[in-house]
């Protein structure tokens, strides 16, 4: 490489520390020669495909310059799969789906769990009554229907927060997941909301809200519901068609339940 084009690391120390035995004109040279030599970010495969750099601040805008076409890419990258997420959940709701869902889905995601999960199966198992014949599986899209609707009867006072498993097909950066809970269909007690952002795979989401004090002291009503999404999410519950397939749906929620 020619010595005009830059100065690696080790060659830049050594001539700082020298540049106080030469003149101010020998100085002035030298630092016209020390330009700012760093690999590529495309991860160079030899020594010589490095990029070079009169000063700091030409380094920061390329680098900004790179920063903002990968994020146009990010950006893209998102729309296409909000896309194809939107064309897979159309799919699912075409009839002949539907119906073979209800006849021919034994898909059981209880064993498939991450071990973050293991209090919802717990809990699901503790305070579903009986999951004999149930399946645990996605809901339907929440975007599809206004809230959906789980009863649960719990034998402990002061319930603080529920954890539910959200999924979503692609990573969503705006919209809330929220829960609306009711002592009676008459009798609202509170509502609480989590960042869709904050979906994983590997943990649940967990919505607080003011402790419930009476908990224990008679059915509680979730209705739960999504807002400001621009693509489907749905929810593991616990599931069973009656009569085979040809009867009703009924679910039991997939949650975990925090108490003071």
């Amino acid at each position: 490489m020619d010595s005009h084009v830059g100065l690696h690391a080790d060659e830049l120390f050594d001539t700082t520390m020298n540049l106080s035995t030469h003149d101010d004109s020998s100085f002035i040279q030298q630092a016209e020669l020390n330009q700012i030599v760093v690999p590529s970010l495309d991860y160079p495969k030899d020594e010589t495909d490095v990029q070079v750099f009169g000063s700091t601040e030409e380094y920061i805008a390329s680098l900004e310059r790179q920063v903002g076409s990968l994020q146009n890419e990010l950006t893209q990258v998102r729309a296409k799969g909000k896309l194809i997420s939107q064309e897979l959940d159309l799919f699912r709701q075409r009839r002949v789906v539907f119906w073979s869902d209800r006849f021919r889905n034994t898909f059981d995601a209880w064993n498939l769990m991450n071990q973050g999960f293991q209090q919802l199966k717990d809990d699901s198992a503790l305070f579903g009554g009986s999951i004999k014949g149930y399946r645990l599986q996605p809901s339907l899209s929440l975007l599809r229907v206004p809230f959906l609707t789980y009863r649960v009867r719990l034998s402990r006072p002061n319930l603080r927060a529920i954890t539910v498993a959200p999924i979503v097909d692609v990573p969503l950066t705006s919209g809330e997941i929220c829960v609306r809970i009711f002592s009676s269909p008459e009798n609202y007690l509170c509502t609480s909301a989590a960042p869709v952002s904050a979906i994983r795979d590997d943990a649940p989401i967990r919505l607080e809200f003011p402790t419930i004090e009476s908990s224990d002291q008679h059915e509680l009503i979730f209705r739960v519901f999504v807002q400001g999404v621009d693509a489907p999410v749905r929810i593991f519950e616990m599931r069973r068609y009656a009569l085979g397939g040809f009867g009703r749906l009924s679910t039991i929620p997939f949650a975990g339940y925090v108490f003071d």
